[in-house]
């Protein structure tokens, strides 16, 4: 067994072989051949994350390492220093994520200590992990209860991996939760109900986002999330020049109908919801490339492919105005415009990254139908003597249901 670093433009690679991309994607075929649940992430997504495209990245340094054994990869692992969110913070905190290993504790080890030793050597006091590099709204956290198909940019893991993680020291700091509703349980008409008293008592009113307004939509998107997550730990405040791209990138799998923008008697936003369809419903086969050979069939299943989910992007309430309905205003207008399109089209909704701290959060959630269904965790692990910190207040895992793990069992 060997490890090589795969080279990319702000990391200083040691002399001898190196890896490659090809090779840091080839690891998922190793570990997860057969598995009926498993989406391969889309390589692109991957590789944005070690490159210009991400400020993390831009600020901070970072390096990959793949593991071999008999000139087959079989392991991978990445490290990293988030700069500006240490910037502030008394424990320096290093990241490491996109682990995979096959069921072999000497291919772990080796990986782990490759991660640990090189953010050291950057300074850092402690590690979280499995993380990603930048933004906490994808590829966070180690899967623990609910094997079923990821969401698109969702982790998902073989059930070994915990004890990998645990054996080291690693320990639970906080949950990721993804709630899920079907939508045929979902109380329409009390949301309704619901939903157009709290408009009138608050003289409130709601717009969709639409393909014609994305660069205004933008702007008040940005002012609703800031409104509703300034409080939150690690908040980065948005703007409408940083909300557009993505606008733009969404467009091709935009439903308008699965968005809406809240605001009060001023016009000014106060709430936002926007959700996708889940395009891993889609990938299925695709091995993580999207090009000229898999697009047109991804486009077909966009189209005309009867069974799909769609995924929360942002959902979100301004401080002023939690604890008074607006979650039934968003969800009676989003099940009911365009003559109930959303109730026709879809069987559930996902809610995805939701801390297992945010009680209030978890509580409005389950207001409008939905219950957690898969859980994440993030670990944390000191790196040198004294390191401390509290963990975050977490939900019980025992209520939530392992999910389809039989795959696993057989092995």
């Amino acid at each position: 067994m060997e490890l090589r670093v795969l080279p990319h433009s702000k990391d200083s690679t040691p002399a001898g072989p190196t890896a490659s991309w090809k090779d840091f994607h080839a690891v998922l075929t190793s570990i997860y051949r057969g598995d009926p649940n498993f989406i391969y992430p889309l390589q692109s997504d991957l590789e944005d994350i070690f490159s210009e495209n991400n400020d993390a990245y831009v600020d901070g340094p970072s390096r990959i390492w793949v593991a071999y054994d008999k000139g087959k990869p079989v392991g991978r692992i990445a490290a990293f220093v988030d700069v500006k969110r240490n910037k502030d913070q008394e424990l320096q905190v290093g990241g490491l994520g996109y682990f995979e290993s096959i069921p072999n504790q000497e291919i772990a080890d080796a990986l782990f200590d490759a991660a640990e030793d090189w953010l050291r050597e950057q300074g850092m006091q402690a590690v979280d992990g499995p993380v990603n590099f930048g933004e906490r709204d994808k590829f966070w956290g180690l899967l623990v209860r609910g094997w079923y198909r990821p969401l698109y940019q969702e982790s998902y893991n073989p059930p070994y991996y915990r004890a990998y993680f645990e054996q080291r020291g690693y320990r639970p700091y906080e949950q990721s939760l993804t709630l899920r509703g079907r939508l045929d349980e979902v109380p329409a008409e009390r949301l309704e109900r619901l939903g157009t008293s709290i408009k009138k008592r608050y003289g409130l009113s709601t717009k969709r986002i639409t393909k014609q307004n994305l660069r205004q939509s933008a702007d008040d998107f940005a002012e609703a999330y800031n409104a509703s997550f300034s409080h939150n730990p690690y908040f980065k405040p948005l703007t409408g020049e940083v909300v557009y791209p993505s606008f733009l990138q969404m467009k091709p799998i935009m439903d308008t109908y699965l968005t809406c923008l809240v605001y009060d008697k001023e016009e000014k936003p106060v709430a936002l919801a926007a959700f996708i369809p889940d395009i891993n419903g889609f990938m299925q086969g695709f091995k993580g490339k999207l090009n000229w050979q898999t697009v047109p069939r991804f486009l077909w299943r966009l189209k005309f492919q009867k069974q799909r989910n769609f995924k929360g992007v942002a959902l979100g309430v301004a401080d002023e105005y939690q604890k008074r309905g607006l979650y039934a205003v968003m969800c009676h207008e989003l099940y009911t415009d365009g003559d109930s399109h959303v109730m026709k089209t879809y069987e559930a909704m996902d809610l995805a990254t939701i801390r297992g701290h945010n009680d209030l959060m978890i509580a409005s959630c389950r207001a409008i139908g939905t219950d957690i269904h898969r859980i994440h965790l993030a670990y944390r692990k000191g790196l040198v003597e004294g390191a401390e910190w509290e963990p975050f207040n977490m939900q019980p895992e025992e209520v939530v249901e392992m999910g389809d793990i039989a795959f696993w069992e057989s092995k």
